[in-house]
């Protein structure tokens, strides 16, 4: 089927079934935040301007810079900043609907499994997420540790981020497959929740410099200080912050690129780099524009 051509596609959807036109390759861009200043422990951390790190997966990379696949099915991309090209459209709601999208049921994205009250392990860094789950072929098997001066509950952030992932506006539709949590020896990748500090020894060469997350070979790594801050472009919705960052670094792990804005106003894409700016765009957590270049076939 041959695509026509447009300069921007503006539609007004109740649904998830839109026409694509023209894709385009989406760059990198460099990191040129304003930080965002809470309350917490990490109200210090100062910016730093440096360019978001490409890693090679060409032939002759070293083996750092190869291509890693943990299984035959799950094709992870080693950069999270590779190019994304998708159907340039815009997709348009009302600020009440744009909210509405954010609920999940029995999920508080609002309180973000925060726990003041956990206790401090001295002897170990990392809670690790217990389960006696198999591997199966037909799922993709993540495990979960949480570093033990993060203030999250770890039961209440699995449970969190499963239905995030396994909602039917989420990644499992696009994947064709359920998450669910097993052990690390058993999984396809781990996500952790983490310090600034940590973060920034987790994602090397990646350039995170205390304020940014990323995916990092088999790594989705969640920065606390974002967890608890959100973004500029948010300002005091947390909860949408929250869906969004859960659901970018695991694109990433998907092999999802970046994106931009299509056009103002316009929801925001998944894969944008919301974190840095919106550029116009209303802040989003799902992948529906990746939904929709799935559903088309249009190359990452």
């Amino acid at each position: 089927m041959s695509l026509i051509v447009f300069v921007f596609c503006t539609i007004y959807i109740g649904t998830d079934l839109l026409a694509p036109t023209i894709a385009e390759e989406a760059g990198n861009e460099s990191i040129d935040e304003e930080i965002i200043q809470n309350d917490g422990e990490f109200n210090n951390i100062s910016e730093t301007t440096a360019p978001t790190t490409t890693i090679s997966t060409q032939e002759g990379a070293s083996p750092e810079e190869e291509l890693v696949t943990y299984n035959d099915e799950l094709n992870i991309a080693e950069s999270d900043g590779a190019s994304l090209a998708i159907a340039q459209l815009a997709i348009f709601v009302s600020e009440d609907e744009r909210k509405s999208r954010t609920l999940i049921e029995s999920v508080n994205l609002n309180l973000g499994c925060l726990d003041e009250g956990k206790n401090q392990d001295p002897e170990n860094q990392w809670e690790i997420l217990d389960n006696e789950n198999k591997y199966t072929d037909n799922t993709l098997n993540i495990s979960l540790k949480v570093e033990s001066t993060v203030k999250i509950n770890i039961n209440c952030v699995s449970d969190m981020i499963l239905k995030i992932l396994n909602d039917p506006r989420g990644w499992s539709t696009i994947a064709n497959k359920k998450f669910q949590f097993t052990s690390f020896e058993r999984s396809d990748f781990e996500i952790i929740f983490a310090t600034p500090n940590t973060v920034d020894e987790l994602c090397a060469p990646l350039d995170t410099n205390g304020i940014y997350s990323c995916r990092r070979e088999n790594k989705v790594v969640l920065n606390y200080f974002r967890w608890l801050a959100g973004a500029k472009d948010f300002g005091t919705d947390l909860a949408t912050y929250r869906l969004y960052l859960v659901n970018h670094e695991v694109g990433h792990m998907l092999g999802w690129g970046h994106s931009s804005c299509p056009a103002e106003g316009a929801l925001a894409p998944l894969m944008m780099q919301q974190s840095k700016s919106t550029n116009g765009c209303r802040p989003y957590g799902w992948p529906t524009y990746e939904r929709l270049a799935d559903i088309y076939n249009t190359q990452k």
